[in-house]
């Protein structure tokens, strides 16, 4: 598998993730669950962050 492939891939997944996490902290937050709304909210920022770091390897 070429890199470039594999960083698409990575890109897809991070992104399908991170919408989880927010699916959760937003969860989270409504039901009053602080301990579930942070986990999801450091979720959200690593995958967020390599969800960039991937989009940044793709178009360079």
């Amino acid at each position: 598998m070429s890199g470039t492939t594999w960083d698409i891939l990575l890109l897809a997944a991070a992104l399908l993730c991170a919408a989880g996490f927010a699916r959760y902290y937003v969860r989270g937050v409504l039901d009053g669950d602080r301990t579930l709304a942070r986990a999801a909210a450091v979720g959200f920022f690593v995958l967020g962050a390599a969800a960039i770091i991937s989009l940044l390897r793709v178009l360079s």
